[in-house]
């Protein structure tokens, strides 16, 4: 199985082909929500790497996933992740200050072991939040997680606007895909100065295709007698005994492990 769709990446393919799709959406939203509000409160770096190595096992051993592409999936936001922790890492001052520092002409890089213990304490928490998200969306269809949020009487306009934009985000790479190789097979990228021109035709292009396009298929809902409903077909999916189990039990083991880390003052656990 690839991950690459129509020339872009798609992550409905992995859910769609996970060992996990048949579990209960509700259930699972439920349990990645309650999971990740508790990874923030608990705010503790051994819940964290435990819930991290956790989603990691979930994704790949039960649900069927490569440990390769299930790592790389964290290639984007840990570009974020870095940009952010760095205003949190070092600080700027006109005088020498902290433990660490360098000086660029008159102003000083400064850094010191709390701010760097802080900065890695809130890299993991923020790996382990996005192993929880990821786990969710890996083995659970959009519409799916969609109409579970239906179920759980999310208001309706909200629902229905996360529907229609995560759709309509498919269909927008879909025509920037097409430009894209369009300017391609005619040199746009050939040198710097031609790849500007071409991209400013591309960003000023995919607004018009945009609009169209919104028009288009609102036209194509109301010839199949839209009313304001989205109703989409969805299987009944049973809720196990043992899948509560295994939730009670992963979230006790995040209790047991934030009250032994207190308990036992390991390093880092406050």
């Amino acid at each position: 199985m690839a991950h690459q769709h129509g020339g872009y990446y798609s992550i409905d393919l992995y859910a769609f082909h996970s060992k996990l799709k048949s579990v209960n959406p509700e259930f699972k939203l439920i349990s990645a929500l309650v999971s990740l509000i508790l990874t923030i409160t608990l705010n503790n770096i051994y819940v964290s790497i435990y819930v991290f190595f956790t989603m990691l096992f979930v994704s790949v051993v039960l649900g069927g996933m490569d440990v390769k592409e299930y790592l790389s999936m964290f290639i984007a936001p840990f570009s974020f992740i870095v940009l952010a922790c760095i205003g949190i890492a070092l600080g700027l001052s006109f005088h020498e200050s902290g433990e660490f520092s360098i000086r660029l002409g008159s102003i000083y890089i400064y850094t010191s072991q709390f701010q760097i213990i802080v900065t890695m304490k809130l890299v993991i928490k923020v790996f382990a939040c996005v192993s929880i998200m990821q786990s969710l969306i890996l083995s659970t269809m959009p519409y799916e997680i969609i109409n579970a949020l239906r179920n759980m009487h999310l208001p309706k306009l909200l629902v229905e606007l996360m529907n229609l934009i995560y759709r309509f985000i498919f269909i927008l790479i879909e025509s920037y895909m097409n430009m894209q190789n369009s300017a391609i097979s005619r040199l746009g990228y050939r040198n710097f100065k031609t790849s500007m021109m071409s991209f400013g035709n591309i960003a000023s292009n995919i607004l018009i295709v945009s609009l169209k396009k919104a028009n288009a298929y609102y036209t194509a809902m109301e010839a199949r007698c839209f009313d304001g409903d989205l109703n989409f077909l969805q299987d009944e999916k049973r809720l196990y005994i043992r899948n509560i189990l295994s939730a009670v039990l992963f979230v006790l083991l995040m209790f047991f492990i934030w009250i032994v880390s207190l308990k036992l003052k390991f390093p880092f656990a406050i």
